[in-house]
């Protein structure tokens, strides 16, 4: 059988390969759970796996029925493709950055960037506060750090006048 493959609409709750996979793993429970199914003899009890609220928003915003055999497999087909070669975006912050703060920042990448591109976020304490992002082929620093390093001289120039004012 030949499946359509879906354009998907990331909502904003995709931000990883994490929950990418975790939306696979969601997604082969249903198909374990009808396979088993149309298996069993009628009259036995059975209980749907629980889903996140994730992989439901998506199959939503996506028009997508998760009991559909083509509509369960084309989504199948592109989380998996899309967990293999969706752009990947690392920033690193000093602290874990809120949940509110990655959504917002996820929604501005996929508008301005790319409309699948996916973060791995990472903690580097040494940078104080700001961020550095990679890419695959760019490096960016807008780390605390790295802007005083980039100031150092004008730096010691203020405080040592500070040290002039002060009679030291």
């Amino acid at each position: 059988m030949v499946h359509k493959e879906t354009k998907l609409v990331f909502t904003n709750e995709v931000i990883s390969r994490v929950d990418l996979g975790r939306l696979r793993r969601e997604l082969s429970a249903i198909d374990d759970f009808i396979i088993q199914a149309k298996v069993r003899k009628s009259g036995q009890q059975l209980n749907l796996p629980r889903t996140g609220i994730d992989l439901e928003e998506l199959a939503r915003s996506n028009r997508l029925n998760l009991l559909v055999d083509g509509d369960r497999q084309s989504l199948k087909t592109s989380l998996t493709k899309l967990y293999s070669h969706a752009p990947l975006l690392h920033i690193s912050f000093a602290t874990e950055p809120s949940a509110v703060f990655l959504k917002k920042l996820i929604a501005w990448l996929r508008s301005e960037i790319h409309p699948n591109i996916l973060l791995q976020i990472g903690l580097q304490p040494s940078i104080a506060a700001g961020c550095t992002v990679q890419s695959n082929s760019r490096y960016f620093d807008f780390s605390m750090r790295q802007h005083f390093e980039k100031n150092r001289n004008l730096l010691y120039k203020e405080l040592s006048l500070k040290d002039i004012a002060n009679g030291q």
